[in-house]
């Protein structure tokens, strides 16, 4: 093959792409505003900044539900004391009449949160764990009085043979000082340090949350835009092929081969300005992080930009009409975008798509750019990704080398 022939292919190729003011709109400008509408629409939102709204409709008047209410406070609830004209509430807590009785007799006690039916589920079931962890807060302290109760030797709480008889109601009934007492004991308890403090986070080399957001939404929209892109080219092999331009490389002495790699170049020069541009911009504008290798991504995208530019190739051999190419190609680029995780996280899908994930040319790539940008992974943990994707690509051009013809 000569160089000299297929650069000067690519160059005519690449020149002819941009004269087409569509093209220059759905490479550079569309990605943007796909990925401003989703990454503002799933943008990460820490658990501090995610306050579930509670009412409460309390029937006590003891203290022990004023103590419950004071450890939801503590919690990263929104705790709703009164809820203005004609605004329901999402969620309530029922507590109900003689919950303070109940727990100082050691009954059981029932509390009761209702939901609107169209609340958010993972805000109702954080505001149920927050509930629970209020209620252990106040049972524990209560334990802690019962036992400096029977420390103190009462006779009408004590403890024989393994059996408690009485409870701190028996203590204090009828005696508002010994409620009194109890309650500044209980608050005394409550606003300690906390003895034993519980640390969550992410273990091994996984150091870094799953991604979200913009760091979700550019390398997904790049992915099906460069696709998408690629595929959409393929229109113009066709109407090489139908306006006879091909043919004159056929009765000319460049050679097919020749042919595709001087198109293959081009589309590689056109994904790869869209590429780094989406990446650029998405640093400078949206904040995202590129990782610790950027060796490895621009190796992995030269992988990506090979692989889809050569399916441009094969793709647009398989046509006769042009217009049937731009149909094909959005079905074809949405169906590769979603199966292969562009749109969301493919952890979150069943095992049968996850694998389906992993045939495609998409999922590959997005895998891999999230192992470096996402978690800070390097060339080790990306071989296998750009492997494949030059596979897929070898592939592909075998595929449009044999399928391509210089006529309809």
């Amino acid at each position: 093959m000569s160089l000299p022939i297929i650069i000067r292919i690519a160059r005519c190729d690449f020149k002819m792409t941009f004269k087409d003011r569509s093209v220059i709109i759905w490479t550079f400008l569309m990605p943007l505003a796909f990925i401003a509408i989703f990454g503002f629409a799933f943008r990460e939102r820490s658990s501090s900044q995610v306050r579930a709204k509670l009412t409460i409709e309390n029937s006590d008047v003891g203290f022990l539900s004023v103590e419950l209410i004071e450890a939801l406070r503590k919690e990263n609830l929104n705790i709703v004391d009164s809820l203005s004209e004609g605004e329901s509430a999402v969620r309530t807590l029922v507590i109900p009449e003689g919950f303070t009785e109940s727990l100082l007799k050691r009954e059981r006690v029932t509390l009761v949160l209702r939901r609107d039916p169209g609340s958010n589920l993972e805000a109702g079931e954080a505001v149920s764990v927050s509930i629970f962890k209020g209620l252990i807060r106040v049972i524990s302290g209560l334990v802690e009085l019962e036992g400096n109760a029977l420390e103190q030797g009462s006779e009408r709480f004590r403890l024989s043979d393994n059996t408690l008889s009485g409870s701190l109601w028996n203590l204090v009934r009828g005696n508002e000082a010994g409620i009194e007492s109890l309650h500044v004991e209980l608050d005394s308890l409550q606003a300690r340090e906390q003895l034993v403090k519980v640390e969550a986070s992410l273990a091994g080399r996984a150091s870094r949350p799953p991604p979200g957001g913009f760091q979700s939404s550019v390398p997904g929209n790049m992915v099906t835009f460069v696709l998408m892109a690629m595929l959409f080219g393929g229109i113009g092999i066709t109407a090489e092929r139908t306006g006879g331009i091909l043919r004159r490389f056929g009765i000319s002495p460049v050679d097919r081969s020749e042919v595709v790699a001087g198109k293959l170049l081009a589309r590689m020069m056109v994904a790869g300005l869209q590429i780094a541009f989406l990446l650029v911009v998405g640093r400078a504008l949206f904040g995202i992080d590129l990782g610790k290798s950027p060796a490895a991504l621009i190796v992995l995208m030269i992988a990506f930009a090979f692989c889809t530019g050569a399916f441009s190739i094969m793709f647009g051999s398989f046509f006769r009409d042009p217009d049937q190419v731009a149909g094909f190609a959005i079905i074809t680029t949405l169906a590769m975008a979603a199966l292969g995780g562009c749109w969301w996280p493919i952890e979150i899908v069943s095992r049968p798509f996850q694998i389906i994930a992993f045939c495609l040319p998409t999922g590959w790539a997005i895998h891999g750019i999230h192992r470096i940008i996402s978690f800070g992974h390097g060339f080790d943990a990306i071989a296998a990704n750009i492997a494949v994707l030059v596979a897929f690509g070898l592939a592909f051009v075998a595929a449009a080398s044999k399928k391509l013809r210089w006529t309809i």
